[in-house]
């Protein structure tokens, strides 16, 4: 069985959805070459190993991480790129993880969630094994304490409708075949390495797709070295699953 730690990216009217596939006997070593990645984090720009890593603040110098101003400011934009590649780096060190992305010329995530699970259904019938999808959103709140049992009541209602259009797709998948088991299981990234993982891994992924079809993405530019850094997971894309580990909702590009 796998685990597929699963996050969204992208802009205006195309999306992406990228997923981490780690086998059950895989997952101790995935967790150790991630954070080896976080300790070397720590040990080169001081940046706790509690700390949420967005690849969007990352690459774009939001947020400060950092302890002191003075480490703050020597963890620079170029020093940023570095962190996020140095993280590529660790994660390609899991020879078991498998990388995929989906992407599709749609706004609606729910729609790149389906098309992904229908992949990973395809995939996991091929490989003979069964997966089940951690995805990033809130499954409720974190703290109730400052709310009244009417709001902690309205917040868990909130997530839970929140998760429907993803809930009801694995329902509705073929109960004697199918291979993605589960309703899907929400984690909050702040509290998630791996949705953390996808994040990064996510970002790079579109935005190497940003340099390779800018008749999708007219107006914006690809984040420099994010096709670098994706390419570092190279080893681990799917195989016959796309190229270069993407494959696209529809037959108008190829990835």
């Amino acid at each position: 069985m796998y685990f597929c730690y699963a996050d969204d990216s992208g802009a205006n009217d195309a999306r992406t959805l990228t997923g981490l596939l780690v086998p059950e006997d895989g997952w101790n070593d995935l967790l150790h070459c991630w954070l080896e990645g976080r300790r070397a984090l720590e040990d080169t720009w001081a940046v706790p190993k509690n700390y949420e890593l967005h690849a969007n603040e990352l690459i774009k110098g939001r947020g400060r991480p950092c302890p002191t101003p003075e480490q703050n400011n020597a963890f620079s934009r170029p020093a940023r790129r570095a962190a996020h590649d140095l993280m590529m780096r660790h994660l390609a060190r899991c020879e078991s993880l498998r990388v995929m992305t989906v992407a599709g010329r749609t706004a609606q995530v729910p729609t790149i969630y389906q098309s992904f699970v229908n992949h990973l259904e395809t995939w996991a019938l091929r490989q003979d094994t069964r997966v089940v999808i951690l995805y990033d959103g809130q499954a409720g709140p974190h703290d109730t304490g400052s709310l009244t049992p009417a709001q902690a009541q309205e917040a868990w209602q909130q997530a839970v409708r929140n998760a429907k259009p993803y809930r009801d797709h694995h329902r509705g998948l073929p109960l004697a075949s199918r291979r993605v088991l589960e309703d899907p299981i929400m984690q909050d990234s702040r509290f998630s390495q791996f949705i953390q993982a996808a994040d990064m891994v996510g970002y790079a992924a579109f935005h190497h797709l940003v340099g390779k079809h800018p008749d999708i993405w007219p107006k914006l530019t690809p984040a420099r070295g994010m096709s670098k850094a994706y390419r570092r997971l190279s080893d681990h894309w799917l195989e016959d699953h796309g190229d270069e580990g993407i494959v696209w909702t529809d037959d108008q590009h190829g990835a």
